[in-house]
């Protein structure tokens, strides 16, 4: 196992807009960007409407972008955290172990697993990158979806450090089955008058 993932959101809470404030933004993605010492995005195309409206957040710097921590980057980017079928690429974001554990992240998130193909809805260039820089500076790699938004974020370590991870996601991981924070929006019917 060289990888495990989280559900930011429960399984089969699909119904929300890509402009859409989750709380996964506030609950998981802030205190990982507060936290974090760096952050990428691979495989962003240049010429999209995404790019467009985060080039006050972005700047690019060889085949990638680097994610400016300084600034706010969740209020009013929401489409940029949401954005699912590969239009806004991998995002890669680098802390230490003993914060990510500090942050007790997994009790926001929901069941843990493992996928049997690890580069399933990422740019691969994105995992190579994650995967060098852990092995080398022995910090723990978080990955977001370039394929599924904010649905999952996959958790990469050396192999102690993601042994103990997994622990802690399963152990302080929700089930969707028991979520509470998450709900449904009711369709209104349009009813003649």
């Amino acid at each position: 196992m060289d990888h495990f993932f989280v559900r930011l959101i429960p399984e089969g809470f699909y119904d929300y807009e890509e402009t859409e404030e989750l709380p996964a933004h506030d609950l998981i993605l802030r205190p990982l960007l507060r936290s974090a010492k760096e952050c990428y995005v691979y495989g962003l195309n240049k010429d999209t409407e995404l790019l467009h409206k985060c080039t006050d957040i972005l700047s690019f710097t060889r085949n990638k972008y680097q994610l400016d921590l300084k600034k706010e980057v969740i209020r009013g980017y929401e489409r940029f955290w949401n954005a699912t079928g590969w239009e806004r690429g991998s995002i890669l974001l680098f802390l230490e172990l003993e914060t990510l554990k500090e942050l007790n992240i997994f009790t926001y998130c929901y069941d843990p697993g493992t996928f049997d193909n690890p580069n399933t809805g990422e740019s691969i260039a994105a995992i190579r990158f994650c995967k060098g820089v852990i092995s080398k500076e022995k910090k723990v790699g978080l990955c977001f979806s370039a394929s599924n938004g904010i649905e999952w974020m996959k958790v990469y370590a050396d192999k102690d450090s993601l042994k103990e991870l997994y622990k802690c996601a399963k152990v302080q991981s929700l089930s969707s089955n028991s979520d509470s924070i998450y709900q449904v929006k009711k369709k209104r019917r349009n009813l003649p008058k």
